[in-house]
């Protein structure tokens, strides 16, 4: 590539990633636009970076390449162009011109191609089949699958152009709240509240035994506030605490599992969670405060889980905490980075008083941008403020492209009928069993997000599924959750574990065999979307306090239980039988029915007994050798 096509490139790319943070930090403090012109521009802004920014991976030369991929960008700039020009009556005439409907043609292409380039061939042939699938309706062999076909005119109008296509649900969350949102994390990273988390996590658990692992857990629940993104938040946390881990003496595979696992459940954690849970309050219609107070009790039981695990682990094994040489010093540490703080206690009390998600945001980042220049170690200069605005566009790029394709999937499965083919589908093999409907929509998450980020496979199993939970008596908050729920696990679900496949990179271990520890590790918290289903006073929703209590301990000591069974050790080792009730125990107490918990607790007192007599046992010699 010669160097003035690479200065023509940088400065395109500059230019974008100014006008998109502008877009940005405007709009989150005046409010958005129109929902066509929110959208649109937020698409003229991001989308072409997919290209600038990511390889085609084509056999075609360095060249070659970025001249198609700046061709592909001018493209997408002259169409969405012609879409903000003349969204009133794209938005408005059912009957498109010729002009719109070729534009919009080349449009789905171009969605199809970004697509591929940031996620990969395989999303973009489903999408295409989906596309074929709505011009072919009437030449479908299935019967309850055919419909009476959509021709390139409709297509155009209701999946481009139409707000329950590419223009739909996900592009207009993140146009207006993950956008921001995304800044406000590239800002804490940049001005060193990433540091901060993980010096933080060293203070607290750097001195506990098998304090590496612990460090992980706590830093990776504290870094999903920052990137909200299973990948993003494995790549930060893990690149120091798998080496930490390792040095301690734990295996490589049970390193990376133990990152990936807590990472994952990052987006999980309030008050900021991941990308899917801005979309979340979009279709339930409720504050973000509200989302966060039924999401905390699970999120807290979630990392419970992986610490007590990871201790029972580091017990059995003696593996020490880190040296103190390596434990920060709190009050350097509070007086160095403790200000960018802030922005988060502005976030957590403008949440409480109500106000928009958008705004929150913005006055955020705002906070942020300002408290940096506090001191020396979070300063940043004129191109400190630009490489964040940078950080945070790159981190929209594979985000706007796999939401537009969502949208695709969206539209087509609207247009043709099929989205309520598929609910019927799964009402129909259900036979009204509540349990079969959630094991069905926990293998459509899994399966689905193997292939996509969490907001995506969330997205498109939000407007298939929740309907027929809702039908059988679920509450809408604990269908939601459910889908986000397994949409994050399947990052560390094998064969495509994603968060295992970065977590095993760094641990230079097998990303399969990394992704079945990982799995294995957090079996009882597939557990965890099936109880607060059930019963939803773990979200607090429709309970008293005593059955709130009264469950978040059950699930408490279940998990207890389970880690013993899983680690075969309590005070001692554990074998065969009584590992087998402990975790037998442990699924039982978890689960939402007072019958069950009971002889839950029965079966787990029964497998602890060989590890109080053992230690009863060496208690009363070390006793008689005293005396």
């Amino acid at each position: 590539m010669t160097p003035t096509l690479d200065r023509v490139v940088q400065w395109t790319v500059a230019t974008l990633v100014i006008v998109g943070a502008a877009f940005a930090i405007y709009t989150g403090a005046t409010g958005p636009f129109e929902a066509p012109v929110q959208r649109g521009f937020f698409v003229l802004a991001f989308l072409p970076l997919v290209f600038l920014l990511t390889p085609s991976r084509l056999p075609i030369g360095k060249t070659a390449d970025t001249l198609l991929s700046m061709l592909l960008a001018a493209t997408v700039v002259v169409i969405m162009v012609w879409d903000l020009v003349n969204f009133e009556r794209l938005y408005s005439d059912p009957f498109l011109e010729t002009p719109d409907i070729v534009l919009g043609a080349i449009g789905l292409v171009l969605v199809l191609e970004a697509v591929r380039r940031t996620v990969g061939m395989s999303i973009m042939i489903i999408l295409v089949l989906f596309l074929l699938y709505a011009f072919f309706g009437k030449s479908v062999p299935i019967a309850q699958l055919r419909h009476g076909g959509l021709d390139t005119e409709t297509i155009v109008s209701i999946i481009f152009y139409g707000t329950d296509g590419v223009f739909g649900t996900p592009i207009a969350v993140c146009s207006t709240f993950i956008v921001i949102i995304i800044m406000l994390g590239a800002f804490l990273t940049s001005c060193g509240g990433a540091d901060f988390f993980m010096n933080i996590s060293k203070i607290i658990a750097g001195r506990l035994m098998g304090g590496p692992a612990k460090i992980a857990v706590i830093g990776s629940a504290l870094m999903g506030m920052v990137t909200g993104a299973t990948v993003a938040n494995v790549a930060t946390t893990g690149s120091v605490t798998i080496p930490m881990m390792k040095r301690t003496g734990y295996d490589p595979r049970f390193a990376g599992a133990v990152e990936a696992l807590a990472s994952s459940g990052g987006q999980l954690m309030p008050p900021i969670m991941g990308a899917a849970a801005f979309v979340m309050i979009d279709y339930l219609n409720i504050s973000y405060a509200e989302l966060v107070i039924h999401a905390i009790v699970p999120a807290l039981l979630y990392f419970f889980s992986v610490l007590l695990i990871v201790h029972v682990r580091s017990v059995k094994r003696g593996f020490k905490a880190i040296p103190k040489s390596e434990i920060p010093n709190p009050w350097h540490e509070l007086k160095a980075r403790g200000h960018m703080m802030l922005p988060i206690i502005v976030l957590v009390a403008m949440l409480s008083q109500r106000y928009g998600i958008m705004y929150v945001a913005f006055f955020s980042t705002l906070t942020a941008m300002i408290v940096c220049q506090f001191r020396k170690e979070t300063r940043l200069d004129l191109k400190g403020y630009y490489e964040t605005f940078y950080n945070a566009a790159t981190g929209m790029v594979s985000l706007v492209a796999i939401c537009a394709g969502a949208g695709i999937l969206i539209g087509t499965l609207t247009a043709t009928g099929l989205n309520l083919k598929i609910t019927y589908l799964i009402e129909f093999v259900a036979q009204g069993s509540l349990f079969l409907t959630l094991v069905m929509t926990m293998i459509a998450c899994i399966i689905l997000g193997m292939g996509l980020p969490t907001v995506a496979a969330y997205v498109v199993l939000a407007t298939l599924v929740p309907s027929s939970m809702i039908k059988l008596g679920v509450e809408p908050i604990a269908a939601h959750l459910f889908i986000f729920y397994f949409a994050i696990l399947s990052a560390i679900t094998p064969p495509v574990c994603t968060g295992a496949y970065v977590a095993a990179g760094i641990a230079k271990a097998d990303p399969v065999q990394t992704g079945f520890v990982a799995m294995r590790l957090g079996l009882i918290v597939f557990l965890l979307p099936f109880a607060f289903t059930y019963d939803p006073s773990l979200l607090l929703v429709g309970s008293n306090l005593g059955e709130t209590v009264l469950h978040v301990g059950t699930c408490a000591l279940g998990i207890c239980f389970w880690a013993y069974g899983l680690e075969g050790y309590f005070r001692r080792k554990i074998y065969g039988v009584a590992r087998v009730l402990l975790m037998v125990s442990g699924a039982m107490l978890v689960w939402p029915d007072l019958w069950v918990s009971m002889a839950g607790f029965v079966v787990g007192a029964l497998g602890m007994i060989p590890a109080v007599q053992g230690f009863a046992l060496k208690r009363d010699r070390r006793m008689e050798v005293d005396g």
